[in-house]
């Protein structure tokens, strides 16, 4: 299965006054590390919170951060102070009536006077905020993997493209290979009978030499394994695993094997067929790099 390394999610849980917000968002990294920030009510649950994060994801450089709008850093829930409110109101309009004085009085005005406000510790136990705490991550979660699995998605079908143009040139090759040990034959021979004048050439000795060009051009064994490592590749990105790790180790694999081909088969149509083959490997590999 594939799914990304990159991702954002977002929640929001309202409750009592209280409201809950929460973003992560993830890059590439080799390993799961999770950094969280919040108010001292959530972060109490830390340690929790990141075994929740690390047991949905198995890669990447993870960053949350929880508002817990109405609450203070310990829970405490800000109020109003409705008798202080209202008093001060009426004072205002005895003021203005009193003294004649013009003007409206409004929210603004009201909200910077002192006392208005108040912090009460909210009654809400450990297993309640742990309730909250964890419902919001989990959903952020959630959103979060969302997109990943869209983006995964999205990387498979590039991943698939590009391995269809690998196996375009692989069968290039695979057609082009068994002709280059009479193209050698051939080659040699021109090569050397200038040289030997009216001297008739020994065909054991030609055979022998034959023998030798064709074990050291023949690529086959590397175009087998190759095109194994491209069925491999396609089932990993097909499975239901998460195969990040996998899909590197087998690029790297594959890599080799169009080398070994290159350097085996000393011949300019294949040599082409190489190149293409390592450029659609490197650009995969730079794709893989974001591969859960």
């Amino acid at each position: 299965m594939i799914r990304s390394m990159t991702g954002y999610g977002s929640a929001e849980i309202e409750r009592s006054g209280q409201r809950l917000t929460a973003e992560i968002r993830s890059v590439n990294h080799r390993f799961c590390e999770v950094s969280i920030r919040g108010p001292k009510v959530a972060m109490l649950f830390e340690d929790k919170i990141r075994q929740l994060i690390v047991d949905r994801f198995s890669r990447g450089k993870f960053n949350l951060t929880i508002t817990w709008s109405g609450a203070g850093e310990s829970g405490e829930v800000l109020k109003l102070n409705e008798g202080v409110a209202e008093r001060y109101v009426e004072l205002m309009a005895t003021l203005k009536k009193r003294f004649g004085l013009a003007g409206e009085v409004d929210v603004a005005t009201v909200a910077q006077l002192p006392d208005l406000f108040t912090w009460e510790h909210a009654v809400i136990s450990d297993d309640e905020s742990w309730t909250l705490v964890k419902g919001i991550v989990e959903k952020c979660c959630a959103s979060m993997t969302l997109m990943k699995d869209r983006e995964g998605a999205a990387l498979a079908t590039d991943f698939e493209t590009r391995l269809r143009m690998v196996r375009v040139e692989l069968d290039k090759v695979s057609v082009r290979a068994p002709l280059r040990p009479q193209e050698a034959k051939e080659r040699m021979v021109a090569r050397i009978k200038p040289l030997l004048d009216d001297v008739e050439m020994d065909p054991i000795r030609i055979a022998q030499e034959v023998a030798l060009l064709a074990d050291r051009l023949d690529c086959t064994e590397e175009c087998v394994r190759l095109a194994a490592h491209l069925d491999q590749f396609k089932h990993l990105i097909e499975g239901k695993e998460l195969a990040g790790r996998k899909l590197n180790f087998l690029l790297q694999e594959m890599n080799r094997e169009a080398n070994t081909i290159g350097s085996k088969a000393n011949d300019v149509e294949i040599g082409h067929s190489v190149i293409n083959m390592k450029e659609e490997i490197e650009r995969i590999r730079e794709q893989v790099q974001n591969v859960e």
